[in-house]
């Protein structure tokens, strides 16, 4: 047998690493949901399961803070991460799929209920009071660039949680989904709830692409498989598997 043969059956033998698609991201469920193991799951692990199988790649997800898996998006650590609405520092390190895979999202303040402070019936009553937030966390356009509102920025939902129940904040915003489960999954439904004020916000969220990744050069095809998605009900399917029905 030749040199030259021995040498092609060698690679042919040679195990050959399948791409990846890496996703870091935050707790947040239902959307993601850091288990046990360390691995993530949730409603966006599973539509980037769908996609990660449509382009034939390996889906391998990592856990971190929000402030963190922004930087690993920077730094082309992550190649992909959900759960974002669009602003112009992002955009400077990602890019962004269209479509968005949801048009809109429900966001609802929290108070203890042992702690009873001013009612908070609209977003005037938002000016008397200590508003707990997440470290660069989005959430509706009016909210997150106005300067006269006083927030506590902490890193972690337990911790605004914490501040809310210790009395050092009056309110704290999350998505009411969001919220609502984790009061459910910690049995607090019973010390938290949410105020009469709900704000509908109408900003689309996105799949973005670290511009440091690979997978960059796939973008075309990462659209075109979301848009099948969406257009085939299998976004909305993933979504009712959690309970989750958004409505217009």
């Amino acid at each position: 047998m030749s040199l030259r043969i021995v040498v092609l059956l060698f690679f042919l033998a040679w195990p050959v690493a399948a791409m990846q698609m890496v996703t870091a991201n935050a707790n947040w469920p239902p959307w993601r949901v850091i288990e046990a193991d360390g691995s993530l799951s949730g409603i966006e692990i599973d539509i980037l399961k769908q996609l990660s199988q449509a382009l034939d790649l390996e889906l391998k997800t990592q856990p971190c803070g929000w402030k963190r898996c922004l930087k690993y998006m920077e730094l082309g650590e992550s190649d992909v991460m959900t759960g974002l609405y669009k602003n112009d520092e992002r955009a400077q390190y990602m890019h962004f799929v269209e479509p968005p895979y949801r048009s809109h999202n429900d966001m609802c303040f929290y108070q203890a209920k042992i702690r009873p402070v001013q009612k908070l019936d609209g977003y005037s009553d938002l000016y008397s009071l200590t508003i707990g937030v997440l470290n660069k966390v989005a959430y509706f356009e009016q909210f997150d660039q106005d300067l006269k509102l006083f927030k506590h920025y902490a890193t972690t939902d337990e911790s605004l949680f914490r501040l809310l129940l210790g009395g050092r904040i009056d309110t704290l915003i999350m998505s009411c989904i969001e919220g609502d489960i984790f009061l459910k999954q910690r049995h607090m439904t019973g010390i938290f709830e949410h105020t009469n004020y709900t704000k509908r916000n109408y900003r689309s969220v996105y799949l973005a692409i670290s511009k440091r990744s690979k997978l960059i050069e796939r973008a075309a095809e990462i659209s075109k498989h979301l848009q099948q998605m969406l257009d085939s009900g299998e976004i909305t399917k993933i979504l009712a598997s959690y309970g989750v029905v958004e409505r217009d």
